[in-house]
């Protein structure tokens, strides 16, 4: 009989031993606000999203019908099409437009993740749809925060803990430590997810620049039925499916 399921949790990409993720599927989760927005922009209708690791390399790629999107420090990125707030991304902007975005933590996070054998984008905008996937893969799975230069987020560190959850509850699992705190963070937090937002340094850091409007938009549990995956060379994130049977949020 096979073992129990494998789930790791890194809260940084730095914490991602070498040649771990070959042969599992990878989620990759920066709710404030990367992955949350690369999704918005996926449900109005953009053809694919290119995660670029620097603004330089984000302006070589631009072109005619190209949108670059971004921010740096939490602000818009100067020249851009657009910043980083997910309602930005409405299906008049979107639709059929290819998106090359380039964040302080999310993007490079995707980058990181290519030796997986799938990786999807995650966030609580999608929370049902990913859980989803993975109960129907047998993969190891590996859920990597994106962090904030470098140091776990409450915000990141709370959705991991929200998969974990679920996926202990329907297969026997093993965990790794920040599993276990991760889980940990979401069974303190998980019925208080939007003032968990709102202290997390993240979110205060979105307030104080008035973007506090970007917090409500994550903590929307499930408003997208949709699942993103990336593809590698090049990096490249699009819609690989529609629909949920059920809601799997565990909080009311």
């Amino acid at each position: 009989m096979p073992g129990p399921r494998e789930v790791r949790v890194y809260l940084t990409p730095a914490l991602i031993p070498e040649g771990v993720l070959a042969g599992g599927i990878a989620v990759v989760i920066d709710v404030l606000r990367a992955t949350t927005t690369m999704l918005a922009a996926l449900a109005a209708g953009a053809k694919a999203i290119i995660p670029c690791g620097s603004i330089d390399e984000a302006k070589a790629l631009g072109g005619d019908g190209i949108l670059l999107a971004g921010e740096r420090g939490g602000r818009a990125i100067p020249g851009f099409h657009l910043g980083n707030s997910p309602a930005e991304f409405t299906s008049s902007i979107c639709k059929n437009k290819t998106i090359i975005t380039t964040t302080t933590n999310g993007t490079a996070a995707i980058l990181a993740c290519r030796s997986a054998e799938r990786v999807l984008v995650g966030a609580f905008v999608n929370f049902s749809a990913v859980c989803e996937q993975l109960s129907a893969d047998a993969r190891p799975v590996h859920i990597v925060c994106a962090g904030t230069n470098g140091q776990p987020t409450l915000d990141d560190t709370l959705f991991a803990g929200a998969v974990v959850d679920f996926l202990s509850s329907t297969f026997d699992v093993h965990l790794n430590d920040s599993a276990r705190l991760a889980w940990d963070c979401f069974e303190n937090h998980g019925q208080i997810l939007m003032a968990a937002l709102e202290i997390s340094a993240g979110g205060e850091a979105l307030m104080n620049i008035g973007l506090g409007d970007d917090l409500k938009f994550a903590a929307t549990i499930d408003k997208f039925a949709l699942t993103a995956a990336v593809t590698y060379d090049p990096p490249r994130i699009q819609l690989a499916g529609a629909g949920i049977k059920r809601r799997h949020w565990q909080h009311s």
